[in-house]
């Protein structure tokens, strides 16, 4: 809605009630002053003067509002004569107009409100900009009325970008510097080399280069050479791997915020024993192997808010081929999914499901899979209740993991008490009532689909629990929590009592 005042007729009022007050002030206010003889009742009656005084200002505002008009935009007609975008050096100029044809539909004022403001929307998605301002004005040599121009007052990134920072990872917390060349063409490509070491130990390097195809932002191909060193603590081996990877991300149709992943993946992978002591069934998948792979994804994420939605739901599915060269040959396929319904009170219920499994190919049933190539679970944002990697078989106390899993979460967010009416807090902490369940297993121990049902449910794990959840700053999810523990099995590690967790996945 847009408020309009008579200005003509309101000016006028206003110059006529503003001499009244005057006119009252000047009869009133000296005779007050001078002429009593008491101080106390020359205060008295100042102050009955100055309630006057308020009530005619008040009852000035009051007529100022009555003569108001609303005008509701979508009524109003409105047409873009011209889009203008200032502060452009390197950015190519056809990339710019493949981008704002949206404008010129606009046909109200209400559309074109919206379309301009989508519009700055994408222009900073585009990979060339830092910062966006619209401006829109009455056209100045428009020919019909209702024509007004666009403009954008651009501040492109600097050619030469980097600097030093912190990650938050699963249950670590890394240091981070990068090295970039953003918007290096001219439209939207980006040269960049990363670096991150965690307290872990684990590190991660990179040299990469991402870039729009068709004009288009949200079609994005990108290449990348990378090494990764991982402690898997837990399963007792360290893994370091040297590899390519080539992805092509698209829109997945009409579906709004879907995004189709298309991946190959070329690795050398060298699995070492963290120590003398490590089991032999860990020890057997030591060495190097090659992995050739191609990866599908799909992913929907309709939430609000990334770390603690209010309403929404995410999807991600993915089925991985890998034995297009190397001996890592292999299909692998996973899924998550997250409901999230707002309840009276200001309370979330959320429900989270995840899944898994892993096939060998080309090697019959009588192949294992690898250590590094198979599911685990627990942890204080997994199956909370258990440690890191703690549900499943152990050998000597590392994780061996599984070729299946599923798990799943129900969740209950609710205000702190004393924090019920502060809005802008709720999206920050919450009080957290979590139930999990999960169980993880062998592919290889299933003979028919009445057994594979009875993996699946018998060795059920269960676990219950209240605590504190933090946003920090919407890229990963700090939890506090006091779990206990209800279904185990004997070769389990559990976790009954405070647990405290960092990430941004969880269930």
């Amino acid at each position: 809605m847009l408020i309009v005042a008579r200005r003509d007729e309101l000016e006028k009022q206003n110059l006529e009630l503003l001499a009244e007050v005057h006119k009252y002030q000047s009869e009133n206010y000296p005779c007050v002053l001078f002429r009593s003889k008491c101080g106390a009742v020359a205060a008295v009656v100042f102050f009955i003067v100055y309630c006057n005084l308020i009530w005619l200002n008040c009852h000035l505002s009051l007529k100022l509002t009555m003569n108001l008009e609303k005008v509701k935009l979508d009524q109003v007609p409105a047409y873009c004569a011209r889009v203008n975008v200032n502060g452009i050096q390197r950015t190519k100029e056809d990339y710019l107009r493949h981008q704002i044809d949206s404008v010129f539909t606009s046909n109200t004022f209400e559309a074109l409100l919206l379309n301009a403001e989508q519009l700055r929307s994408r222009l900073l998605q585009l990979g060339c900009f830092r910062d966006v301002t619209v401006v829109i004005d009455s056209a100045k040599d428009a020919k019909a009325d209702y024509s007004y121009d666009v403009t954008y007052i651009t501040e492109e990134f600097r050619p030469i970008s980097g600097g030093i920072n912190t990650a938050v990872g699963q249950n670590e917390g890394s240091l981070c510097t990068n090295f970039s060349l953003p918007n290096l063409f001219g439209r939207g490509e980006k040269f960049g080399v990363d670096y991150s070491y965690s307290n872990r130990g684990n590190t991660e390097g990179r040299v990469f280069f991402t870039t729009p195809t068709q004009l288009d932002p949200n079609k994005q191909f990108s290449m990348s050479l990378f090494r990764t060193y991982f402690d898997n603590t837990w399963s007792s081996f360290k893994q370091d791997d040297h590899g390519i990877n080539i992805s092509y991300n698209i829109p997945l149709g009409v579906v709004p915020n879907a995004v189709h992943s298309f991946t190959w993946e070329g690795v050398w992978r060298s699995v070492l024993a963290a120590s003398p002591s490590t089991s032999l069934d860990i020890r057997k998948d030591a060495g190097h192997s090659l992995k050739s792979s191609l990866k599908y994804t799909a992913t929907i994420d309709n939430r609000d808010h990334p770390v603690i939605a209010q309403r929404g739901s995410f999807s991600q599915s993915s089925i991985e081929l890998a034995g297009l060269g190397g001996d890592s040959q292999f299909v692998k396929w996973s899924t998550q999914h997250q409901v999230n319904l707002p309840l009276p009170m200001k309370s979330i219920i959320q429900w989270c499901l995840s899944a898994g499994a892993v096939w060998p190919l080309f090697q019959g049933n009588n192949r294992s899979i690898k250590i590094n190539d198979r599911f685990f679970l627990g942890g204080p944002l997994n199956i909370r209740g258990f440690d890191y990697h703690g549900v499943g078989p152990h050998s000597e106390g590392a994780a061996l993991g599984g070729d299946c899993y599923w798990a799943s979460g129900l969740h209950l967010y609710t205000p702190l008490p004393f924090l019920y009416h502060r809005e802008n807090l709720m999206t920050h902490v919450r009080l957290h009532y979590f139930l999990n369940a999960g169980n993880v297993f062998n592919l290889q121990s299933v003979r028919s689909t009445q057994s594979f049902f009875s993996q699946l449910t018998n060795a059920t794990r269960l676990s219950c629990g209240l605590g504190v959840v933090l946003n920090l700053m919407n890229v990963a999810r700090l939890e506090l929590n006091y779990t206990l523990p209800l279904w185990t099995q004997v070769h389990d590690r559990v976790i009954k009592g405070f647990q405290f967790g960092v990430g941004f996945t969880f269930i």
